[in-house]
């Protein structure tokens, strides 16, 4: 708890599923709870790699909440179900996801131009019992003030909160944050709102709710991947990074198979977001790795640097 809000861990698609969600959270710790990548079907069916996710016995964190994506009523359902089934009692709806591939197909933040879709979703998702909702989503498609078309909505489900980016879906992550905008969802709401959004730091954090001061917590997604430590009460050493980066690495090479290039692939993705500040030739040496061999090497020599 900061400036006695609370902070959660965003979800971020092909970063903080399990693997780095149980890593993160007993080598550095810090979020309130951690939000997981949302859920989705494809070919009619529920991915294997979401329901292994999902799965509670993959999951060490106190306080874990599975999402699902915002999509047609039977899909919804479907996965509603099957999370309940496994013992979750508290899903997130994702009415956030801003990437076209998804957005276009009405599911996500796409689904936010269309209030009577959205109205069909949650009287069809209410329909189950013992299960509460929070729901996850921008300012609206195309439009900054479609919000005002769904929030009279969220009655139909009753969420436990709101978190929301200050972004229209088609922005995607560039331009400004449209605070003037969330300010009115706020004053707007009697559901308790979370703060999504260009959080890098602790002074981001105190700054922002500095000038939101009406926010029930905050919600970081990219700056806790790029320092995890950033919440911890105890400065982190080079030995820690390194151990999340190992249990990573590990945790993938016996998810894949053995597949080495699919791990070596898995691995570069990684470092896309963690540890930025990191010697350049460091990060350069393991961008051009060819083989899981050099990539170790690489990696070990920026860890190495890291103690110096």
């Amino acid at each position: 708890m900061i400036d006695n809000i609370k902070i959660y861990a965003a979800p971020v698609q092909g970063i903080t599923d399990c693997h780095w969600r149980n890593a993160h959270y007993e080598i550095f710790g810090g979020p309130d709870g951690y939000f997981g990548p949302f859920m989705r079907v494809e070919h009619k069916e529920i991915r294997k790699r979401d329901l292994f996710d999902a799965n509670p016995e993959n999951n060490s964190v106190a306080v874990f909440t599975p999402q699902i994506l915002a999509c047609q009523p039977k899909d919804a359902l479907r996965m509603v179900e099957t999370l309940k089934e496994m013992g979750h009692h508290a899903i997130d709806i994702n009415l956030g996801c801003p990437f076209p591939p998804i957005a276009l197909h009405h599911k996500g933040a796409g689904l936010l131009q269309y209030p009577d879709e959205v109205e069909k979703l949650f009287k069809t998702l209410r329909k189950v019992e013992d299960v509460t909702y929070s729901v996850k989503m921008r300012l609206g498609w195309d439009e900054p003030s479609q919000w005002r078309d769904i929030l009279p909505l969220l009655s139909i489900i009753e969420p436990t909160h709101i978190t929301v980016h200050p972004r229209t879906g088609r922005q995607q992550y560039k331009g400004v944050l449209n605070l003037d905008e969330f300010s009115a969802i706020v004053e707007s709401c009697h559901y308790p709102i979370i703060f999504n959004g260009e959080l890098k730091n602790l002074d981001d954090i105190s700054r922002m709710s500095k000038i939101l001061p009406g926010i029930a917590g905050m919600m970081i997604g990219r700056g806790l991947i790029e320092d995890p430590a950033m919440l911890c009460r105890e400065k982190a050493t080079a030995d820690n990074y390194c151990e999340l980066h190992n249990r990573l690495r590990d945790a993938y090479s016996e998810q894949l198979n053995g597949g080495e290039h699919q791990l070596l692939l898995k691995m570069k993705s990684l470092w896309e977001t963690f540890l930025p500040n990191a010697p350049h030739k460091s990060l350069k040496a393991i961008k051009k790795a060819t083989s899981m061999a050099k990539y170790n090497v690489a990696v070990s020599e920026l860890f190495y640097s890291l103690e110096e």
